[in-house]
C-alpha cells in the first residue's frame, strides 16, 4: 500500500528521470562537429594542433619532432612532455586514430602550403612535387570519404626560404562512436601488451 502511494505521488519525478535518460541517449547519437587545425614548419621544426568543438578549444598544443620521438608543449599548463615513438601511449593513440578514421565523417579539407628555397628553379620543382603529393592524397581520401570537399592551395615563393604546411578540416562524429573507439583501442592495446 505504501509503495503504491509513493509511486502515485512521484509520477512527475519518474517522468523527469525518463527525460534525463532520453536527453543522454540523444546526446550519444547526435553528431558533434569539430574543426581541426594543423600547421607545421619543417625548417624551424615546430608545429601546432588545435581541435575546436563548437568554437571551444578542446585541444591546443605545439609540438616539435625529434629523431625518435615528439616533444609536446601545452599552452594552458605550460609544461613540456616528451614521448618516444615506442612509448605505449603513442601505440594507444595510433590504435585510437585507426579506429576513429573509420567513424569520422569529413565535410571539407583545406590544405595550404608556402614553399620557397631561395632559388626559383628549385622552388618551382619542390612546389610541383608537393602539389603532386597533395593531389594523390586528395584522390585517395576522396575514394575513402565520398562526400568530402577538398581544396588545395599552394603558394611558391621564389626568393625566400620558407616551407610551411597548414591543414584545416571540418569533421563530425557522434559521442557513441568516440566512446566505442576508445574502449576498443584500450582493449586492443592491453591485448597487444600481454
Amino acid at each position: 500500500m505504501y509503495i503504491k502511494k509513493f509511486f502515485e505521488k512521484n509520477k512527475t519525478m519518474e517522468s523527469l528521470w525518463l527525460l534525463i535518460v532520453l536527453f543522454l541517449l540523444i546526446l550519444l547519437i547526435i553528431p558533434l562537429f569539430f574543426r581541426i587545425y594543423l600547421s607545421f614548419d619543417p625548417l624551424n621544426n615546430e608545429g601546432m594542433v588545435v581541435i575546436k568543438l563548437f568554437f571551444i578549444n578542446i585541444v591546443y598544443f605545439s609540438f616539435q619532432l625529434t629523431i625518435n620521438g615528439i616533444i609536446i608543449r601545452t599552452k594552458k599548463e605550460r609544461k613540456q612532455l616528451e614521448y618516444k615513438f615506442s612509448d605505449p601511449k603513442i601505440k594507444f593513440y595510433e590504435l585510437l586514430t585507426l579506429q576513429l578514421k573509420q567513424k569520422v565523417k569529413l565535410k571539407y579539407i583545406n590544405i595550404y602550403s608556402k614553399i620557397g628555397t631561395g632559388d626559383a628553379y628549385h622552388s618551382a620543382m619542390l612546389s610541383g612535387l608537393i602539389n603532386i603529393i597533395y593531389h594523390i592524397f586528395s584522390s585517395y581520401l576522396k575514394n575513402l570519404k565520398y562526400s568530402t570537399s577538398i581544396s588545395v592551395n599552394s603558394q611558391t615563393l621564389f626568393n625566400e626560404k620558407v616551407i610551411k604546411f597548414k591543414f584545416y578540416c571540418n569533421a563530425s562524429i557522434c559521442l557513441f562512436d568516440i566512446l566505442y573507439c576508445f574502449f576498443t583501442s584500450l582493449f586492443l592495446n592491453k591485448k597487444r601488451n600481454y
